[in-house]
């Protein structure tokens, strides 16, 4: 095998005019994979002046959270601290993506900024029922510590507002499969 690929860079150098850049393939060394798992609570609030999230096409009409059709097509974005000890914030945005039931389209970043995973993140992506206690959610990649990473979160609402949504506080028990 060595010996063709040496024989393709001769060919490449005698038979070729253009500048070229070779690329050479190196042995890497085989990691284990990880599993991590990292439980913290997001706090999202979508109204007052201390607000983390911002719907960017409100609507008209008052949300109702009763009647998933008065949400529908909403879309926010968030910049929300985790709760009590600040670890990290989850920026990203979710819309709602039911007319039949309270359900977002979830696409987050959680930025670690804090502890053994600083400066590392990790990416959520999928159906968020809200009102079902536990749901899932796919994690489909990361920086850092998390590059390559996928696993899943199971979601809790910990506390909602119920009279306007407006201050939730969702547990996340997240389980990371990374090198």
């Amino acid at each position: 095998m060595a010996n063709h690929f040496l024989v393709y860079i001769i060919q490449l150098l005698i038979f070729s005019s253009a500048n070229f850049i070779i690329i050479i393939p190196t042995a890497t060394s085989a990691k284990s994979e990880k599993i991590t798992h990292l439980h913290f609570y997001y706090h999202n609030n979508i109204a007052g002046p201390r607000a983390t999230a911002v719907s960017i096409n409100p609507k008209i009409q008052p949300v109702d959270l009763r009647d998933p059709a008065s949400l529908f097509g909403r879309l926010t974005i968030a910049d929300d601290p985790e709760n009590s000890t600040v670890v990290g914030s989850a920026q990203g945005m979710y819309g709602s993506a039911s007319q039949t039931e309270m359900s977002f389209a979830m696409v987050f970043n959680f930025a670690l900024t804090q502890g053994k995973y600083k400066g590392s993140s990790f990416c959520l992506l999928g159906r968020n029922p809200i009102f079902t206690n536990p749901r899932e959610l796919a994690i489909v990649g990361g920086t850092g510590a998390f590059r390559f990473s996928r696993g899943y979160a199971m979601l809790k609402t910990y506390y909602m507002d119920m009279q306007t949504g407006a201050n939730t506080i969702i547990e996340y028990d997240v389980y990371i499969r990374h090198y």
